[in-house]
């Protein structure tokens, strides 16, 4: 069903997609369909939330504490574009389709996104990080240009090169790098 959504909610946007579209593409009864999403704002981000918590596994699974500050910073950008490419219907979901915002309050996305930033912070704070700039700034200067680089990507704007990837990492660390501790600028 969330496969169905997705393709339904990328082809009409999530606000002309009607629980009806995606119950027939699924093959799936009305019964089935209302057994797993009481309506179309649950189905819609149950969708959002696969794509979150696959991305978030992804970049997650890079920030081990064996990865030195410039490495783990460089492959968070590498692997989110490899993420996108890899997925570009989640992604273009994830980026925000048109007509729809996620509700990043709702319990269970709010709760994906706390576990992902606790993460992270934890991994910074590792590498000497005193909270300084926030979280909030250092994680836009950090991935900011690579989603916006995605964007254009999946709007066919942009071609997927690894040149593409490299410039973005090199130029997330050269950004971070001195807002970041000299004691923890170092691999």
């Amino acid at each position: 069903m969330l496969s169905a959504a997705l393709d339904c909610c990328l082809e009409r946007g999530v606000q002309r997609t009607t629980v009806e579209q995606v119950r027939k593409r699924a093959g799936v009864s009305n019964g089935s369909f209302f057994h797993h999403f009481p309506n179309k704002q649950d189905l819609a981000d149950a969708v959002y939330l696969q794509g979150l918590e696959q991305h978030q596994a992804e970049l997650l699974a890079v920030l081990t504490p064996q990865i030195g500050l410039q490495a783990g910073i460089e492959e968070v950008v590498h692997r989110r574009l490899a993420w996108m490419t890899a997925h570009p219907r989640l992604a273009a979901f994830l980026l925000a389709p048109p007509d729809w915002i996620a509700p990043r309050d709702a319990p269970q996305i709010a709760a994906t996104n706390r576990h992902f930033f606790h993460s992270v912070a934890s991994w910074l704070r590792d590498h000497g990080w005193a909270g300084t700039p926030a979280l909030s700034i250092a994680i836009a200067i950090w991935t900011g240009p690579a989603q916006e680089y995605a964007r254009h990507r999946l709007l066919g704007s942009a071609e997927t090169t690894e040149d593409a990837a490299s410039a973005l990492a090199q130029a997330a660390w050269n950004a971070l790098q001195p807002l970041l501790p000299t004691t923890a600028t170092g691999d």
